[in-house]
């Protein structure tokens, strides 16, 4: 089996929820800082042979080591979590890399495992990640839930913040309508159903690819959907996707953190 790490990115600064990985309440509610939630189910991945938290500032720094997790600093310079995982990862002997957002608590180790196992049984990706069945019109229709659609052996074809695919044959009026039809026949868990897929921003690379990543041109679409995968895609490369049926929602607002909160209170 190729030797893995999963590095999870940490910044302090967040646009809506500053401190968030680190904040207190999470502590003395749930016995964590949400960002040891997030370390802690890592660690369950059986393949993994390495977790790593990377970030550029010593408030968090402090914290994981408080807690016993294994911290990297990285540049202050970074514009991107990718960017801050491949510094961290460019020193390592490994093989393939998992990308793992900070404020993402419902992870488990078993996703893990099954990326690594669809990436280690992979012949023409250079990425792996996940996606899950939208099941109601307001996701589907939702700019902040990504979604993608994927060929038949499961490669992205597309990654988008609009509704995909479109409903060619309904107007703006009764495309919703439309969409609710096709969700309630995919609810039913008919294999033969058509889905549409969200997806999970759960990344697997291989680290040579990571490597060179930051590198390759930056695509117009990327630029306007902001969505650095489209950057894979645009430059000619496979991004394999696993269809699971867990959910990984992240924390971002103040609204996300008191719901944490009370899913995880002791």
């Amino acid at each position: 089996m190729p030797k893995t790490v999963a590095i999870i990115p940490a910044r302090y600064a967040s646009t809506r929820l500053p401190g968030k990985l680190i904040k207190s309440e999470a502590r003395e509610q749930t016995g964590k800082y949400l960002i040891e939630h997030v370390y802690r189910k890592v660690m369950e991945a059986k393949n993994v042979h390495e977790v790593i938290i990377a970030t550029d500032d010593e408030r968090i720094a402090e914290a994981v080591r408080d807690f016993g997790g294994c911290v990297k600093m990285s540049s202050i310079n970074h514009t991107s979590g990718t960017d801050r995982v491949a510094e961290i990862a460019s020193s390592l002997d490994v093989d393939f890399v998992v990308n793992i957002q900070g404020d993402e608590p419902d992870i488990k180790g078993s996703m893990i495992d099954d990326l690594i196992d669809a990436m280690y049984a992979e012949k023409e990706a250079v990425v792996c990640t996940f996606a899950n069945k939208i099941r109601t019109v307001e996701e589907f229709i939702d700019p902040n839930a990504v979604k993608v659609v994927i060929d038949k052996n499961n490669y992205a074809m597309y990654f988008s913040r609009a509704s995909i695919p479109f409903i060619r044959d309904e107007n703006i009026h009764s495309s919703c309508s439309a969409a609710e039809e096709i969700l309630d026949e995919s609810n039913t868990d008919n294999n033969t159903s058509f889905h549409f897929l969200k997806h999970l921003g759960i990344y697997m690379y291989r680290k040579d690819f990571l490597l060179s990543f930051s590198s390759l041109p930056v695509p117009k679409i990327e630029e306007l959907e902001k969505l650095e995968q489209l950057r894979v895609l645009s430059n000619g490369y496979k991004i394999k996707v696993v269809v699971t049926p867990s959910t990984c929602e992240g924390v971002d607002t103040p609204e996300d953190f008191e719901r944490f909160l009370e899913k995880y209170r002791i």
